[in-house]
């Protein structure tokens, strides 16, 4: 994954539960640094649930 201002290859440090960042659910929160110094971003935090696509349409269809 590319950082969004610099465009440098970000440094994977690793990934942690939902929980561990206090997100109701169940996923996983990915750790990425720019390792450019030049570059204002520190890190990076990716959000990926475990919920399937039927899942999300189906809460999506109950909203209605």
């Amino acid at each position: 994954m590319k950082c969004y201002l610099c465009e440098s290859e970000l440094i994977w440090g690793g990934d942690h539960s939902y929980e561990d960042y206090c997100i109701g659910g169940d996923g996983i929160v990915a750790n990425l640094s720019c390792p450019n110094d030049e570059c204002d971003v520190e890190s990076v935090f990716v959000h990926i649930s475990n919920e399937t696509k039927e899942e999300k349409n189906g809460k999506e269809e109950r909203k209605d």
